[in-house]
């Protein structure tokens, strides 16, 4: 018998890019859109400061026991 091998999704979407790559090169594609970046958000950006100082006040405050 075969030994049954575990599903990697990442392996697999690796190989489905790869593979749409290359489809994409092989018709003639020559346009790739450019690569988006995001801004940050400023408001998520002040709340993610806030909870960090809060989860390092609660840390030391676990030290201290």
């Amino acid at each position: 018998m075969s030994e049954r091998r575990k599903y990697d999704p990442a392996k697999d979407s690796a190989g489905s890019y790869a593979a749409a790559v290359e489809a994409k090169r092989l018709r003639g594609d020559t346009h790739w859109p450019e690569t988006k970046v995001r801004e940050p958000d400023p408001e998520t950006e002040r709340q993610l400061r806030r909870l960090k100082r809060a989860l390092d006040r609660k840390l030391k405050g676990a030290g201290d026991a």
